[in-house]
């Protein structure tokens, strides 16, 4: 029933025929007649109001006169009265007249006549001689002035009925309904015929179309329509038996389609599995490309390290003479620049992969980028290219940031501008671009004269793999790689990269410039960095414009007298004067020409302090030795400044950390680990107390609260940990701060072997506040207790405070190592073994492609200490045979959860010690058997086979580790 009410209405709608036809004949119509209708009665209504003011007029008019009459007369006796009365009562003969009455200015009635109250007249104008309709209830009153009194003028006023006027208006009323009713019985018998002449038909004609279907196309409408109507079903008609016809065909195609349809689709199923194969092959490919990128990128790792260990054991030493200095220099500078392009090609795996991330610490930003400068120095000096740095003096000396992502990027940059600049220069421009509270954007610039960039260069310079020049033949070599890898360095540091040519800047330069901002936290004290020069005099010639401003702006800021020549022989010319000023004068000329006969001419004229501004790999030592001349490296550092005019190295006090009253809880259920941890903190004066699990760090945070003692100033706690883990405690510790109102929050630092970017939200949820992945290393320590402390812990401590922390390391080692066992206590003939004794064997390879001790690993993770990385390999061996017994014991009772446990424990022992094989092999056995965690499901006979398999391999690795360290335990 609604529906079809529903489709009742819906045929008035303005896109139906019936909806069409009420709106444009039925509503004009209804909209004329209500107009007309309006204004009949208007006019009606005028008319009959005209029709009585002209006959109120005519009745004042005729009895004006005897109004005035009957106002003169005496009416002092009541006979005077009757017989004016009975004289004005003639005026009530006058159609629809209902009374009369002589009014005065102030309302008063002299002499009425009537049936109502004689005084009860309405307000009238005053103004004028007639006035008139006055309405009053629901007659109109009109006057006309006859006379005066004393009190004033006199109207006489008449009271006319208006009932002749409504009975007027209903007759009018009455016409105009019947005659509307008559109108709209005509309109309904119009649209009742077009509807049966016209949209009866139509709307058949739809129901019938709306009822076909392929099987009766062929059949004829049945309808009663007339006319055009009639042509268009036969139309209609004829179109649906050839869409009949149509369809017919149509359909004999589709059978046929269909049959090389599924012809098709099965040559494309084999495709498809031929697709998958190579699909699989490819993924395969990609998955051995990334393990030989790792492999690879490991074997050449190892030796350039060997390498760098070397070059800084014969810097250390000391006993190298200036040429060979040079040429380790040299040596340094290039195996540096070896590892970034390997570490080029790692990152790029990293950020592809979405895994990479920044570490963060405090470090010098003037050193970090005068350390990539004199790093590619030798590159630029072979093209006889010149390199200068604006330093903003407004940067702050230290900042708290990734400097090795940083220098990398920088490196990147300079390195391109040497590869694509023929010759010139290159200039490098810091600024300070913005500055809040505790943060920095520092804006970089390099602009070389280069070759510049074409228009197509620029669509793929920030691609990876992408070069300028991509011919067989072209001079310029290169991964492609560093453009794309320092974008996305810059976008992790929350900065922008871009470039601009220089001829759009100006059209007679050539080259490019290459800028980026990055953003740097500040740390809390920065140190003071006060140098005065106002006692030397400096003589200055140096060729290259920008080298010469730079070193102007140095000396104006150390207040130095400066005094620039314009030319060599200028130069010459004031020699003699700068030859009497002493020990406080000093002669600065770049080095150009035949450098031998130039320091020739000045010593012939000068005898003072002289220093040659030139590349290191130029400067000829011997040359500089016998004319008593100092070289000063290119490019110009404030640092090289002041240890040339002071003979010394600058001297600033670094902010060391220095723990002193600070007391830190360390929770890891592996002893190696707090030993390591416990060492470290020593060194920095903290006080540690140390927990096995998390039920004995609650106990510790127990006692001291029942003690009333002050808690911890921080907890590293480890994650994966027997009796209860480190998310557990943690929770527990944050539910005890909520019910002790009085208990300061907590610092709890995790302690992590598999930091990656999505575990650190889930431990910031689990109730951490950081996190330290493992290895630990002092400068993340550092970092972490400089954040997470209150007290301002940052002081310097000399050179003569650092070599009293070994004895504080050793006490706090063998106190854990006494409380092991007696077979674990240190021998008194092993702390005389030298690093350098052991450097030139640091690697014992069971295969050739798998590393399974590395001994200089070992000394860097135990801060460079021979005892200390002694004892940690000894307990991760001396710990095998209990793993070895715990985790068959758990492979036999199928609990993998807790052999899950006991391999992460291994795991982490791992990192302190340097033995990448069982590392790498414990960790991809914890990864495996925590996917039967991850996927909830019951362990099968392959998952158990493939465990045994893994088990096998793991023991091997553990007795290859307990043979290779026979060697160094017997030393």
């Amino acid at each position: 029933m609604q529906r079809r009410s529903e489709s009742f209405w819906h045929r008035f709608k303005i896109s139906n025929a019936y909806g069409q036809l009420i709106a444009l004949i039925f509503v004009p119509i209804m909209i004329l007649s209500l107009a007309g209708t309006f204004l009949v009665l208007q006019e009606t209504s005028r008319s009959m109001q005209t029709q009585q003011i002209t006959a109120a007029s005519a009745v004042l008019t005729r009895y004006q006169k005897t109004a005035s009459i009957l106002l003169k007369l005496d009416k002092s006796t009541v006979r005077r009265q009757a017989e004016a009365q009975h004289i004005l009562q003639y005026i009530l003969n006058e159609p629809e007249i209902i009374r009369t009455a002589l009014v005065d200015i102030h309302g008063q009635t002299h002499l009425s006549v009537g049936h109502r109250n004689q005084s009860d007249w309405p307000i009238f104008p005053v103004n004028y001689n007639f006035f008139g309709p006055v309405e009053s209830g629901q007659n109109h009153f009109y006057g006309m002035r006859v006379g005066y009194v004393d009190q004033g003028p006199v109207w006489l006023m008449i009271e006319m009925d208006n009932k002749p006027l409504t009975l007027a208006k209903y007759r009018v009323w009455l016409v105009l309904v019947v005659t509307g009713l008559l109108t709209l019985l005509l309109l309904l018998l119009c649209l009742n015929f077009y509807a049966r002449r016209w949209i009866a038909p139509m709307y058949e004609i739809r129901l019938q179309l709306q009822r076909m279907n392929a099987d009766s196309l062929g059949k004829s409408f049945q309808t009663n329509s007339t006319g055009e109507l009639a042509l268009l079903q036969k139309d209609i008609a004829t179109l649906l038996r050839r869409l009949n016809f149509s369809f017919l065909e149509l359909k004999e195609h589709t059978e046929q389609t269909e049959d090389d349809l599924r012809k098709t689709l099965d040559t494309l199923e084999v495709q498809n599995i031929t697709y998958k194969k190579a699909r699989d092959q490819a993924i395969s490919a990609n998955q051995s490309k990334s393990v030989f990128l790792a492999n690879i990128s490991h074997e050449l790792r190892t030796p350039l390290n060997s390498i760098d260990g070397f070059i800084h054991l014969m810097l250390r030493r000391g006993q190298l003479n200036d040429e060979n200095q040079m040429y380790v220099q040299t040596i340094r500078k290039s195996s540096a620049h070896l590892l970034a392009l390997i570490n080029d090609v790692l990152d790029f795996s990293k950020i592809d992969a979405g895994k990479l991330e920044l570490e963060v610490a405090n470090f010098n930003l003037e050193e970090a980028i005068f350390d990539v400068m004199d790093m590619l120095s030798p590159l630029a000096s072979e093209k006889q290219i010149d390199m200068a740095i604006y330093y903003d003096h407004d940067l702050p000396f230290q900042v708290c940031g990734d400097a090795l992502r940083f220098k990398q990027v920088l490196t990147n940059l300079v390195s391109n501008a040497i590869k694509f600049t023929p010759e010139g220069d290159i200039i490098v421009r810091t600024r300070l671009e913005h500055q809040e509270a505790n943060r920095i954007t520092m804006h970089c610039t390099v602009q070389d004269s280069g070759i510049g960039l074409s228009g197509t260069d620029r669509k793929k310079l920030f691609a990876s793999f992408s070069q300028g020049d991509t011919s067989v033949t072209r001079q310029f070599g290169g991964t492609g790689l560093g453009l794309a890898i320092s974008k996305q360095l810059v976008q992790l540091m929350h900065g922008q990269i871009g470039f601009e040519d220089n001829q759009e800047r100006n059209p007679t330069e050539k080259g490019a410039t290459f800028w980026f901002n990055v953003q740097f936290d500040l740390p809390n004290d920065q140190p003071e960095l006060s140098t005065s020069m106002a006692q030397f005099n400096v003589l200055s010639h140096i060729a290259h414009p920008a080298t010469a401003n730079i070193l102007k702006q140095y000396l104006e800021d150390y207040d130095a007298q400066h005094h620039e020549s314009s030319s060599i022989l200028d130069l010459f010319s004031r020699l003699k004067q700068f030859n009497e000023l002493g020990e406080k004068a000093w002669v600065i000329v770049d080095h150009s020409g035949d450098l031998d006969a130039l320091l020739q001419e000045i010593r012939a004229r000068y005898q003072g302090n002289l220093a040659i501004y030139g590349y290191q790999t130029l400067l000829d030592p011997q040359v500089l030795q016998t004319h008593h001349a100092i070289a000063l490296n290119q490019p110009l550092s404030r640092q090289n400044l002041i240890k040339l005019f002071f003979n010394q190295t600058q001297t600033v006090s670094n902010p060391v950390f220095n723990g002193q009253g600070l007391h830190v809880l360390a929770v890891d259920d592996h002893l190696p680990n707090l030993v390591v941890l416990e060492a470290l903190l020593n060194e920095l004066n903290v006080e540690v107390t140390t927990a096995l699990n998390g039920q004995t760090a609650l106990n510790r945070i127990k006692e001291r609260l029942d003690k009333n003692q002050p808690l911890f100033d921080l907890v590293f706690m480890d994650i994966q940990m027997p009796v209860m883990s480190g998310p557990e405690t943690t929770q527990t510790i944050r539910g005890m701060e909520h019910h002790a109102t009085q208990t300061n929050h907590l610092p709890i630092i995790a302690l992590t072997a598999h930091a990656m970017s999505d575990e650190k939200e889930n431990l910031m949820h689990a109730g951490f506040n950081d996190y330290v992945t493992k290895p630990i290393q002092l400068e993340q320590l550092i970092q972490i207790l400089g954040t997470w402390t209150k007290a301002e812990n940052l002081q310097s401590i000399d050179g003569s405070a650092n070599s009293n922390l070994n004895n504080t390391l050793n006490n706090s080692l063998n106190n854990n190592l006494n409380s092991i066992s007696a077979n674990n206590a240190l021998s008194n003939a092993e702390s005389n073994v030298h690093t350098s004794s052991t450097s030139s064997q640091s690697q014992i390879k069971h295969h050739a492609d798998d590393i399974i001790l590395d001994w200089n690993l070992s000394l860097q993770l135990a801060a460079n200490k021979v005892d200390l990385a002694k004892d940690l390999l000894r307990m991760l061996i001396d710990s095998f045979d209990e793993e070895q017994h715990e985790m068959q014991q758990l492979i036999e009772l199928e609990d993998f959860p807790q052999l899950e446990q006991n391999l992460h424990r291994i795991y982490g022992a791992t990192r302190y010690v340097g033995t990448p094989q069982l590392q790498k092999l414990t960790g991809e056995f914890e990864q495996f058997v925590s996917t039967l965690r991850k996927e909830q499901r019951p362990a099968d006979d392959d998952f158990i086979e493939q465990v045994l398999h893994r088990y096998k391999v793991l023991l091997e690795a553990m007795a290859h580790v307990r043979l290779a360290a026979q060697e160094y335990f017997t030393r």
